[in-house]
């Protein structure tokens, strides 16, 4: 349920790939959509079983963790500005509440990247700050983490896994009001650590991250264009530097073209602020300070030598949001916000450059349409074109209609 500008909303579809070759519609779902009304965007959020008190002391509990596992960076100057630009971003930011407590820390690392945990914990990477051309572009990718905040985006999909695992215990509260909400997340493999899947966003998620992010920077008065801007610039001129970022951060199609499409609907156009003598002081000071900490080589877990069980004759039941299947009994459920993974004892493992490799199993993702096309055979090219942007051979096979659960579908064989 990811909210959309209500002059642009449409019933999105779905898309849902298994083993890398059946292709179905889903029924669409009613988005929450922002209101357009007299000028005055209102953005509001989606479903949710915290309240955001709550949102505080997870991301507390968690900034903790973070600050044990991330290079900090210790500079008083540094922390001083971004705390400060950082905080006046998020007094313009919508659906901001008192609650929140807007903490901004540096990661001495040179990759681009960003995060935001719950209730305000905001982590810029150094490499960000270097990377950026001016303050606007600086104060883009702030105020985009700033949207994940203010739309609740983590917890929004905490409460969507919990309802999927346990639609009954909400009844009764399924989180209490005391004691560590990490432990209690723990119970349902939720986090919010630093390699937790919360932090892994959607294209949609970050596509209202950047509507957010478009609104604040307006409002603020800086060029409402600088964080799409930034975006497509890092993307072309630092490939190597901004892998975890993407990845943490899918690119939205079109972004550019949807952030011009929004900036009329802002309000009149103002003298922009760009950039400011505080930015390129601290700029200067960060290129001038050691190079980072090389981070420690991770261990990769190599492709099995053993052979891959069989598939077990017993079959066990999976329902997921809007679908439901079953599988053999012996493989194992690897879940994401819009990915579950169903494989057997080593059928899923990681190369040497850490990418997931699965050779046995079924995947089943959910492909949010960024076209006008609704149509099944619309949404299948869209879906495979998205596949081809990191598989350039991928070629179709065969295609044929289908029926699941007595709907339409188009099965694809792809290789």
């Amino acid at each position: 349920m990811i909210p959309k500008m209500k002059k642009r909303a449409s019933l999105p579809v779905f898309g849902l790939l298994v083993l890398g070759l059946l292709c179905w519609g889903l029924p669409p779902r009613m988005p929450v959509v922002a209101l357009a009304v007299e000028r005055a965007i209102q953005f509001r959020p989606g479903f949710n079983l915290f309240s955001p008190a709550q949102d505080v002391q997870v991301g507390r509990e968690n900034a903790a963790q973070a600050d044990k596992q991330l290079p900090i960076l210790k500079d008083s100057a540094v922390d001083q500005y971004v705390n400060t630009l950082g905080r006046r971003l998020a007094s313009y930011s919508p659906n901001n509440r008192n609650e929140y407590v807007w903490a901004f820390k540096v990661v001495n690392s040179r990759d681009i990247n960003a995060f935001a945990l719950p209730g305000g914990y905001v982590y810029v990477n150094r490499g960000a700050i270097e990377a950026a051309q001016d303050e606007a572009q600086l104060a883009g990718v702030i105020a985009h983490e700033e949207g994940h905040v203010v739309m609740r985006h983590g917890t929004h999909q905490a409460s969507e896994k919990i309802l999927a695992q346990a639609p009954l215990a909400i009844l009764g509260g399924v989180l209490g009001e005391s004691g560590s909400l990490m432990s209690q997340l723990a119970q349902y493999g939720l986090g919010f650590g630093v390699t937790s899947v919360f932090l892994h966003n959607s294209r949609s998620i970050e596509a209202q991250a950047d509507q957010v992010g478009t609104y604040t920077l307006y409002q603020a008065g800086y060029d409402p264009r600088a964080m799409a801007q930034f975006f497509e610039i890092i993307q072309q001129k630092y490939p190597q530097q901004t892998m975890e970022f993407f990845s943490d951060h899918p690119n939205p199609e079109h972004r550019i073209e949807r952030v011009d499409e929004e900036v009329p609907q802002l309000g009149p156009r103002k003298p922009w602020k760009t950039d400011s003598p505080e930015f390129e002081s601290v700029k200067h000071r960060l290129l001038g300070l050691p190079a980072p900490p090389k981070a420690r080589p991770q261990t990769r877990s190599s492709a099995p030598s053993g052979p891959v069980p069989s598939p077990s004759d017993r079959l066990t039941s999976y329902q997921g949001r809007g679908f439901a299947l079953r599988y053999p009994d012996n493989w194992q459920v690897q879940e994401n916000q819009d990915n579950v993974v169903l494989a057997p004892s080593g059928g899923v493992w990681q190369a040497q450059k850490g990418e997931s490799v699965q050779a046995y199993g079924a995947s089943i993702s959910r492909y949010d349409l960024q076209n006008e096309d609704p149509s099944l055979g619309g949404a299948t090219r869209q879906l495979i074109d998205s596949m081809r942007q990191s598989n350039p051979n991928l070629r179709v096979i065969r295609q044929q209609g289908a029926k699941v659960s007595g709907r339409d579908a188009l099965s694809t064989l792809l290789e």
